[in-house]
């Protein structure tokens, strides 16, 4: 190393400043004295985040249908369906890319947001959705971008900007969540999401079903748990607004509140409107009592002179008496009130007795539950089919419209799904013999009054193709004879009835599960029935004779092959029958009821491309025919491509 003069007398002239300031080197013990924030040693500022990370999901998602004959969408603007669709994207509202931003300023705070890219390209230079496909000619020159039409209109946050603090007390935790949306719970009768048995069809993908570290995991998981990864939406609704909790507080108390909105309540409207809600709980070593309330408040003008919303208070109690038998109730009231509607409150109530493996052989839980026809609360997991309600005349789905996605006729549903203006009884049990899982449900419920005569219905084989006929929108009274209401990702039937007598409802639910070796490699196989009918009589069973308005029958069967460790190849099949007697709506031209009949049969393969990278592919034939009503009726071929990855 060259020293200058002038460098020379700088590097004395530093040993002598500091031989002056330290009496010699030699008696420093320098594990004391040479810390960091000596002058000699540059110093180290405080960290101004705990930590700070980017992740994401990327997914790819493509629809290609085509349909071998005609089929009506719209008798109303005569749309009928093309008979080839190509789709990129993914027209749910859910994003291609999705990026999560978060930090820590300390231990105890957190924030975050979620930044989405969305970008629908339908073939046409016209918009879509937001500005869609821009032309190249009203793109921004290179020096000058934003002269023109901007690229990045789709981009956005989807989930707003999120804070999270907590603090630790002498009496307790308390935790702050602000702004954005947080996914959150009370209970079934107040505020959550139907979660079910787990009785599901895993061959199309849910666009939020999270990257299993492997191919085979998703299906080894189903198999061996009953139930798949779910991220954190599952069983939550979304909430945006405060929500402020206090944990492990004096005599084992806890505490939540909830001021803000939900979806249903949401938008950028200046009418005021709001969601307010809480808990206090009370924790046993067996088991817990609670007190849940959930309040809706919307005004229907600026004026505010008239409102609309409900009110829901109830009390919840979970006990185990003994391990292996559990019992868990929630009860109360609730009301809804608006411009048309004064009816007061009406009772609610969910009970469950679960004897578990430590006392019988078979798993057993009963389930009864009763919910008057005046308790509405759609951000509960009950469904409204008895109290029309208030329309402020925006069209559902549209930012601002209270008119509830939901429809509006006693509806068959899948075991543990309810509704209003009904009460019932639900048994559910399992049984292992050997390598085979079977789980069992008999389902018996009916009306308290009867306020409709219309029964509504999904057809299962094909509700996810079927949802795809309809792009954008939810409308409502659609089909060749307008009796079709699409919600998201399915699409419901609507049955008129000659009387208007209390109707009795009866589902037969089971799932078989099997898993063997072929050819030394996994093999998992599925099969999901349900069998269900309404009619005017109860019965301790479903009802198969024509003494049943609606009958209603499907089976579908899946299997899971692992051709190789990163490779499996998937196989669907299904069938349906929807049948219905003559005290419901008849052709005009054939004078007869529904008869209809849908089928699928479908063949995929999923393959691990590298680490947390996934690709899917999907090839389905469909078709649907009802003998009855000669025009409802369509056939087809649709292709499913995704490519997913998380970072």
């Amino acid at each position: 190393m060259v020293f200058s003069a002038g460098g020379f007398a700088t590097l004395i002239l530093t040993l002598t400043v500091l031989g002056c300031c330290l009496p010699s080197f030699a008696q420093i013990d320098s594990s004391k004295h040479f810390s960091k924030e000596l002058g000699v040693f540059p110093k180290e500022k405080e960290p101004e985040l705990y930590n700070f990370k980017v992740s994401g999901v990327y997914r790819f998602f493509s629809s290609f249908n085509v349909m071998s004959q005609p089929y009506m969408l719209n008798s109303a603007i005569s749309d009928t369906a093309a008979k080839k669709s190509l789709f990129i994207g993914d027209d749910s509202q859910l994003p291609n890319l999705l990026l999560n931003f978060s930090g820590m300023p300390d231990k105890k705070t957190a924030w975050g947001f979620d930044l989405y890219v969305f970008q629908f390209l339908d073939g046409n230079i016209k918009q879509t959705y937001g500005t869609g496909q821009v032309a190249n000619n009203k793109r921004g020159a290179v020096f000058s971008p934003r002269a023109g039409v901007r690229l990045g209109t789709n981009m956005g946050l989807l989930l707003g900007l999120n804070l999270y603090g907590s603090m630790e007390t002498g009496f307790g935790t308390i935790s702050v969540k602000t702004g954005g949306i947080h996914w959150t719970s009370i209970s079934d009768l107040t505020l959550g999401a139907f979660t079910g048995y787990n009785r599901f069809v895993l061959f199309e993908r849910n666009p939020w079903d999270p990257i299993s570290g492997n191919v085979k995991k998703r299906y080894s998981q189903y198999y061996e748990l009953g139930n798949i990864n779910q991220d954190m939406r599952w069983g939550e609704k979304a909430f945006t607004g405060t929500i402020l909790e206090a944990n492990s507080l004096p005599g084992n108390l806890s505490m939540k509140i909830l001021y803000g909105k939900t979806e249903l309540n949401g938008g950028f409207l200046n009418i005021p409107n709001l969601s307010v809600g809480g808990q206090v709980k009370k924790q046993f070593s067996n088991g817990f009592v609670a007190i849940n309330s959930f309040n809706n408040n919307t005004y229907t003008d600026s004026l505010t002179n008239k409102s609309i919303g409900f009110n829901m208070v109830t009390g919840q109690l979970k006990y185990a008496f003994v391990p292996g038998m559990e019992f868990k109730c929630e009860a109360g009231m609730g009301r809804y009130f608006s411009p048309n509607n004064k009816s007061g409150w009406g009772e609610a109530i969910t009970a469950k007795l679960f004897l578990g493996p430590e006392l019988v052989k078979m798993p057993t839980e009963l389930h009864f539950f009763r919910v008057a026809p005046e308790v509405v609360n759609n951000n509960a997991i009950f469904w409204n089919v008895a109290v029309r309600e208030y329309n402020n005349n925006i069209p559902a789905g549209s930012i601002g419209s209270n008119a509830v996605l939901l429809p509006f006729a006693s509806a068959v549903t899948a075991v543990g799904q309810f509704t209003n203006n009904r009460q019932g009884v639900n048994l559910n049990t399992e049984l292992k013999a050997g390598r085979l899982k079977l789980s069992f449900s008999n389902a018996i419920s009916g009306e308290i009054d009867a306020v409709t005569s219309a029964i509504s219905y999904t057809h299962p084989v094909n509700q996810f193709t079927r949802s795809r006929f309809w792009r954008w929108t939810f409308p409502t009274e659609v089909g060749p004879y307008s009796r079709y209401n699409k919600i998201y990702r399915d699409v419901y039937d609507r049955l008129k009835l000659s009387d208007t007598t209390a109707k009795r409802f009866n589902t037969l639910e089971f799932q078989a599960k099997y898993k063997c070796r072929l050819n030394n490699r996994d093999l998992y196989v599925f099969a999901l029935g349900n069998y269900s009918s309404v009619q005017s009589k109860w019965s301790p069973i479903t009802v198969f004779s024509e003494a049943a308005y609606l009958r209603h029958y499907s089976t579908q069967i899946e299997t899971y092959y692992m051709i190789r460790p990163k490779i499996a190849l998937a196989q669907y099949a299904g069938y349906e029958r929807m049948i219905c007697n003559y005290r419901t709506e008849t052709d005009a031209l054939t004078g007869r009821p529904r008869n209809q009949t849908g089928w699928g049969y479908a063949l995929g393969a999923d393959c691990e491309l590298a680490k947390n990278t996934m690709f899917y592919l999907r090839h389905r034939w469909y078709g649907f025919n009802d003998r009855s009503f000669s025009q409802d009726r369509f056939q087809g071929r649709e292709w499913l491509v995704e490519l997913k990855l998380a970072f």
